[in-house]
């Protein structure tokens, strides 16, 4: 049985030294702390190894509704702009664009996706965006590089009134030393004429 467990503490020390990354790679993105009142997910013994059984986890709060994943001053500014213009029948265009702050840059190569829900009464040209990845491709992207993000969401009102258009965005910024992901919460707020 000794052997068994030293078998298995290699192989559990080898899988985590090949998970690692470097600390000088700029754009991996850090690890966020367990949520406040979470307890975090550990490995609990079998039958095999002295018949313990799990003890039940708290699962974290939604990406959505957490704090840690939100746009902080000095990391930078989410702006969303509305159609100062919009008109029933007629497209026009918001925008929403990331402005890193001093020491940080956007995430060129992180997986950037807007995701838009349609109210009724409003036609979007498109609903979900993507841009960055691997490649740093502009994808739906209207500005994508380390000093700016900016989407356009293109999108027709059907009669006059007030319109919000939720969704919910994803991307990451960057100082010297680690990139951080963020899941912003959106609202488009419309008013047509």
């Amino acid at each position: 049985m000794p052997a068994m467990h030293r078998l298995a503490l290699i192989a559990l020390c080898v899988a985590a030294a090949s998970c690692s990354k470097s600390a000088g790679n700029q754009d991996k993105v850090a690890s966020v702390p367990p949520a406040p009142g979470a307890v975090p997910a550990v490995p609990q013994g079998g039958p095999s190894m002295g018949g313990a059984t799990p003890a039940p986890s708290t699962p974290a709060a939604p990406g959505g509704d957490d704090d840690r994943f939100k746009l902080k001053p000095e990391e930078g500014k989410l702006a969303i702009e509305a159609p100062a213009d919009a008109k029933a029948g007629t497209e026009a265009v918001a925008k929403i664009t990331v402005t890193p702050g001093a020491g940080y840059h956007v995430n060129t190569e992180y997986p950037i996706k807007l995701t838009l829900t349609q109210p009724d009464g409003m036609a979007l040209a498109k609903t979900t965006f993507v841009a960055g990845g691997h490649d740093k491709g502009k994808g739906d992207a209207d500005a994508l590089d380390e000093k700016q993000l900016a989407i356009a969401v293109k999108l027709t009102p059907a009669a006059s009134g007030s319109y919000t258009i939720n969704g919910s965005f994803k991307f990451a910024v960057c100082d010297k030393d680690q990139c951080l992901a963020k899941k912003e919460t959106i609202a488009i707020a419309v008013a047509a004429k």
